[in-house]
């Protein structure tokens, strides 16, 4: 991708092979732009509300060093999704998100 100028990835599901979040940060952080990783199969869809807040916590604390990342759900939110959930998950990125 990085060869015929790709710059930027959407979206990330953290579960697909090769793209868990640490790995892409390490390996690509510093030549591709990262958008998604929030997986809608994971903690938004069959957790808690502490559990989502905790997730985006970890998340952002992997992609925000060094810039390049914008926060969001793997995939558009899915019904099966709790509205505690939906917003725990923008509650997070607001106290977490920022620098």
């Amino acid at each position: 991708m990085l060869e015929i100028g790709i710059t930027g990835v959407d979206t990330l599901q953290p579960e697909a092979k090769n793209m868990a979040p640490q790995y892409l940060k390490d390996k690509y952080g510093t030549k591709l732009f990262f958008h998604g990783c929030i997986s809608t199969a994971g903690p938004v869809s069959s957790g808690t509300a502490e559990e989502t807040a905790e997730d985006v916590k970890n998340i952002l604390e992997i992609m925000k060093p060094g810039g390049g990342y914008a926060l969001s759900p793997t995939h558009l939110l899915q019904d099966n999704s709790p509205l505690e959930n939906v917003l725990a998950l923008y509650r997070a990125s607001e106290k977490y998100g920022y620098y």
